[in-house]
């Protein structure tokens, strides 16, 4: 049976690059945005280079948007090999221009949603010995108060998958996290999402290191 890949911050930099890398691989792909024209577009493209992709339109921070999404994919693909979680709020904002509401928003899309797809969706992994992979980001160990927000959320989604790594590796779940430190361009000698996209492939395919930080 085809394998599928969940990605949960579809977009058109890192998530469309690993969309493209397990697509080649014969997955088929489901994707999860707020934008449903975004997500038209995503899907176009991944068709015309023959990869199956459907997609579902959800707000992260809503967990009930993101379960019927979830729910829709799968009923179209049944279990789930491979969930991607690359959803994050991207601002420049100092730590101390947030408000309570903001940085709990923010935590909703940054981490909360990674754990809730997870958890919904670690039955399947557990049957099909699949994965979970993160995108991190060097803010968990270089914090910037311009961004405070956003490397609060990369802290804490480094920590969450060191949990869910622990846990789920008793029931052959692997979940493994990049954390990138430099900002993904598509001609950067490092950090292209061709280059990411690789790096996810190979943490899934070794299934030996928790994290890696390029």
């Amino acid at each position: 049976m085809q394998k599928s890949i969940l990605i949960i911050g579809a977009g058109t930099g890192l998530s469309l690059g690993v969309a493209q890398k397990f697509g080649e691989q014969g997955y088929k792909v489901g994707l999860i945005s707020r934008n449903a024209d975004n997500l038209e577009k995503l899907s176009q493209e991944l068709k015309a280079k023959n990869i199956d992709c459907f997609y579902k339109t959800a707000d992260v921070k809503n967990a009930t948007e993101l379960e019927q999404a979830i729910t829709d994919l799968r009923s179209i693909f049944g279990e789930i090999d491979i969930l991607f979680y690359n959803a994050a709020h991207l601002k420049m904002q100092n730590i101390l221009d947030e408000t309570p509401e903001s940085l709990v928003d923010d935590f909703m899309i940054n981490v909360v949603g990674a754990q809730q797809a997870f958890k919904l969706l670690y039955p399947d992994l557990q049957k099909q010995k699949g994965a979970m992979l993160i995108a991190g980001g060097g803010l968990a160990f270089y914090p910037s108060p311009d961004l405070g927000s956003l490397a609060i959320g990369k802290a804490a989604i480094r920590n969450l998958s060191l949990q869910l790594n622990a846990m789920g590796k008793e029931k052959g779940v692997y979940v493994g996290i990049l954390n990138i430190t430099g900002r993904i361009e598509p001609e950067s000698l490092k950090h292209s999402p061709e280059i990411l996209a690789e790096k996810f492939w190979k943490l899934n395919s070794d299934r030996t290191l928790v994290e890696e930080t390029y």
